[in-house]
């Protein structure tokens, strides 16, 4: 899967990391729906540090459609949940 962080390029992500992805990327969802500003910044650290240690970063001259994007780690709840709104909640089976 073709992951973009936003302002921080792009990761090709497989195998156990998409499905340890999809496992935090939840725990990210449900602060979105709790309003909870503190855990979403928490959660969201979390998926975007999790991207980019365990994922393979594209040369940005490559140019490959996203699969998935994630906000820009300096996001808010509030910037976020427009972004979230037609989030899928099962990465693996997007």
């Amino acid at each position: 899967m073709i992951i973009r962080i936003l302002t921080e390029g792009q990761y090709k992500l497989e195998g156990d990391a998409l499905v340890e992805l999809d496992r935090m990327d939840n725990f990210l969802l449900d602060a979105v729906e709790a309003g909870d500003a503190q855990e979403f910044s928490r959660r969201l650290q979390e998926v975007v540090s999790l991207v980019k240690n365990r994922g393979e970063n594209l040369p940005h001259s490559e140019l490959v459609e996203s699969d998935l994007i994630i906000p820009a780690p300096d996001t808010t709840l509030e910037e976020a949940r427009d972004l979230f709104a037609a989030y899928p909640r099962d990465l693996t089976q997007a």
